[in-house]
């Protein structure tokens, strides 16, 4: 019994043992753990590295070697004729002054050390127990509160990187690029080159790159004068400009609570010693005040300004360098920086805007808020976008990179806008042409704008500036005399929002406004006369929309050159738009040239005569006269004058007496600098047709249009070829009707002859007719002037009475007659019966 069954039991026993499925399943799921983590860990791994491998890979590269070279070395900056128009030194920037390493005092670069990084003579970049401290120093700070001993895991060589490159997001591909290029920099340079860096590029908070700059503006002296207290204060500030800043009482209450910290760190480091320690902590700390630390040593020009802005932000762009590594580089690099700056034709622009007839200060609010009238402008050359003169202010410039209205304002641009975001687009996009027709009469287009109360619905909206309405109007003469009901009709219903915004686009002008008041330059965001400007050069310059550019050519201290400015251009328009547009905007300039009953807006001030060239441009008001623009140009430049005031204190309307000036500025410096210039022609683009059309119906003229009691109605049209009427396409506006001359209606006009009117009192007359009737949407709605000119249709003598006896039979089919073809007039037929 015991034999037979042991087997069977020892049988049962091994076959659980290996063979239950519980226990495969276990070891299946832990070997498949195991064998995924493993796999997933490699996986990691590979990922990881793989993408540390391409962070380095892609990291900025930055010529550390050459910042250090080109140290304090003058920058000279050339016009466009290689005269020298400005030198630059590190003084010359006040809030950006270099200092060399010999030049701080010993306290100073302890003070440093000791705060930010006490190993930063060991370490080779990157400090393993500093990043181990500071994340129990981090700890701490959460769990204690004690925000005075913790410090940053990053060393002073990795601070430079940052302020060099300015690349301080918070990401592993930031830290890791940040780690490698910090080993890099202390195999190429030596420590006291990297504290050197780190003193003249730290941001010590008021606008101050560096130490130097911020000693002069905190304590008034130079660095190498500061005391032990002074220079444990200076140290400090630069981990919370903010927080530290010493011109206000909460931050010289912190910072002196931070100098104290820092004199502890050098005391236990053996920087100090208890009695330097003890005299330093009880010094009293006088600080500058702070209008004396504001003086400047040198003004530069506007365009200086503006060089010296975009140089700095190409440099950000190309090289990877931070926006203070920038100016340091500008203003100690030893750079030649050369400009497109026409020495001649600024000088007429500086003429203009030191002269006060310019800029008459009578305007009574602006007197109240103490504000003198303000004005800004710009010359671009037509054929490549190149800056030639700037001017951002009134008067004597008195301080460097003071505001440059110029370039860096943002106000609203009224009609000055209309070329660019209606009429050159539509014109582009086959939609309208100069000789399309649009009825100027009340609209109500804000009716359903949920941003408007309903009383606001009832108004028509938008307005022309004389709150007149013309009628039958053309396209170039709607952009002759500025009327803003065309323009909204255009960009409404022919246009739309999207196509505009496409066109804004494409000269440098980027919105994403689908309101109407963009039509009518109401912009959320303003524009300055430098974007101005740059959007009209592709009307001059064969549709070609060039970038503005301020320089050519930037040098390094060793004559390689460092940046390259080649014309930056894209397609705006066809050539063909771009030369009908400068045949329209021609009209701006003009006064009357057809019985249309307006001068163009300029031709008060800027005519081809008063400029002594071919001239075109807009004008642009803003509804509530806050601005006046004119944007105009001739075949050599484009330039834009914006005039107005600042309106810091309080919105100040620009007077009638003023309304001109912008105008008035714009034809003193343009007269000027085409003194001497040989006449030259706008050009006419290949592909465009002229065909004389009628004014008020843009189809082919008869001889009823040059009838027209207002006058010969008939012109010369320029059509991109394909858009042009045909030569049977005839218009159907000008009729002619038999009228009694003793018989008026309420608008004074002839009443149609009756059957009964003496041969003595009927006559021949032209009116209009409109394809589309103009019926009024409310009674009291203001009227389109033409409608005196229209037929009176179904409307009869009412003076001549049927002699008695008489019954009339009159058939009026053929008294009213359009021209079809040129010259023939329909007859009345009169049939007269004795009554039965």
């Amino acid at each position: 019994m015991k034999s037979s069954s042991k087997p069977a039991s020892s049988g049962a026993a091994k076959k659980t043992k290996k063979g239950s499925p519980l226990a495969k399943f276990t070891f299946t799921l832990v070997k498949f753990v195991l064998i995924s983590l493993i796999a997933l860990s490699c996986a990691m791994a590979g990922l990881l590295g793989g993408a540390v491998y391409g962070w380095l890979k892609t990291a900025p590269k930055v010529d550390y070697e050459s910042l250090i070279s080109n140290f304090n070395q003058t920058t000279f900056i050339y016009d466009s004729k290689d005269n020298i128009i400005s030198k630059l030194t590190g003084k010359d920037n006040k809030d950006s002054e270099p200092i060399s390493y010999s030049q701080a005092p010993e306290f100073l670069t302890g003070a440093i050390i000791a705060i930010e990084d006490e190993r930063f003579l060991e370490h080779p970049g990157i400090d393993i127990q500093g990043i181990i401290n500071a994340g129990f120093g981090f700890f701490k700070e959460i769990v204690f509160h004690n925000s005075g001993s913790a410090r940053g895991g990053s060393t002073i060589t990795q601070q430079v990187i940052k302020n060099i490159t300015l690349k301080d997001e918070h990401s592993p591909q930031r830290k890791v690029q940040e780690w490698a290029a910090a080993v890099d920099l202390e195999k190429k340079l030596k420590k006291w080159q990297i504290l050197e860096m780190y003193m003249n590029y730290s941001y010590w908070g008021n606008g101050c790159r560096g130490v130097q700059s911020a000693s002069k503006k905190y304590f008034g002296k130079d660095v190498w004068d500061l005391s032990l207290a002074q220079c444990a204060l200076l140290a400090g500030i630069t981990k919370g400009p903010s927080i530290y800043n010493p011109f206000t009482e909460n931050g010289r209450k912190e910072a002196k609570g931070r100098q104290e910290l820092i004199l502890s760190q050098m005391l236990a480091q053996g920087k100090i010693d208890q009695r330097q320690h003890d005299q330093a902590v009880s010094e009293p700390i006088v600080y500058a005040e702070k209008s004396e630390s504001a003086k400047v040593l040198n003004v530069q020009s506007y365009f200086v300004d503006q060089v010296i802005n975009d140089v700095k932000q190409a440099l950000m762009k190309e090289k990877n360098l931070s926006s203070s590594m920038a100016s340091y580089l500008i203003y100690n690099g030893g750079l030649k920086i050369y400009t497109t700056q026409d020495p001649d034709i600024q000088a007429a622009m500086d003429e203009v805007y030191v002269n006060d007839e310019y800029f008459p200060d009578e305007n009574k609010a602006a007197k109240k808020y103490q504000q003198h009238p303000q004005s800004s402008m710009v010359i671009l050359d037509a054929q490549n976008g190149q800056i030639k003169a700037i001017y951002g202010g009134y008067g004597k410039k008195e301080a460097s990179n003071t505001l440059n209205r110029a370039s860096a304002i943002e106000r609203q641009p009224g009609s000055s806008i209309k070329p660019v975001a209606v009429y050159a687009p539509s014109i582009d996009l086959g939609l309208i042409t100069p000789a399309t027709i649009i009825d100027d009469v009340p609209v109500y287009y804000r009716v359903g704008d949920k941003s408007v109360s309903e009383k606001e619905w009832e108004k028509t909206y938008p307005n022309n500036y004389d709150g007149k309405y013309d009628g039958l109007t053309s396209v170039r003469n709607a952009l002759k005399a500025s009327v803003n009901v065309v323009a909204a009709k255009i960009w409404m219903d022919y246009l739309k929002p999207d196509n505009s915004l496409a066109y804004l686009k494409k000269v440098g002008i980027e919105r994403d406004e689908r309101y109407l008041s963009l039509v009518l330059g109401g912009l959320t965001k303003g524009v300055n006369p430098l974007q101005m400007a740059a959007a009209y050069v592709p009307f001059v310059h064969r549709g070609m929309y060039y970038e503005p550019t301020s320089f050519t050519l930037v040098k390094d201290s060793e004559d390689k050159d460092l940046l390259i400015k080649s014309p930056k251009y894209d397609t705006a328009y066809s050539e063909q738009t771009a030369s009908i547009m400068v045949n329209m905007m021609q009209e701006v300039t003009t006064g009357k040239t057809s019985p249309y009953p307006h001068n163009g807006t300029a031709a008060g001030y800027v005519t081809e005569k008063t400029i002594g060239m071919p001239v075109a441009g807009k004008t642009g008001t803003t509804s509530d006269n806050l601005d006046k623009w004119f944007v105009g140009y001739t075949p050599y430049y484009v330039a834009a004058t914006w005039y107005g005031y600042d309106n810091n204190l309080g919105k100040i309307k620009i007077e009638p007496s003023e309304y001109n000036q912008a105008l008035k500025i714009w034809a003193a410096v343009m007269s000027k600098v085409h003194k001497n210039l040989e006449r030259k022609e706008f050009a006419i683009a290949p592909g465009l047709v002229k065909k004389t059309i009628c004014i008020y119906s843009g189809k082919i003229a008869t001889a009823l249009c040059a009838a027209d009691p207002r006058g010969n109605a008939t012109r010369e049209e320029y059509f991109i070829k394909g858009t042009e009427p045909r030569d049977d396409d005839f218009c159907t506006v000008h009729v002619q009707a038999q009228v009694c001359k003793d018989s008026q209606d309420v608008l004074k006009r002839n009443l149609l002859a009756g059957p009964y009117c003496p041969p003595a009192s009927i006559i021949d007359k032209v009116f209009i007719q409109r394809l589309i009737p103009y019926v009024p949407v409310k009674p009291d709605e203001k009227a389109p002037k033409d409608l005196v000119y229209e037929l009176p249709a179904g409307e009869y003598c009412t003076v001549h009475g049927a002699p008695a006896g008489y019954h009339t039979n009159f058939n009026f089919n053929a008294t009213v007659q359009a021209t079809h073809p040129p010259g023939e007039v329909g007859e009345a037929l009169i049939e007269e019966q004795p009554l039965e």
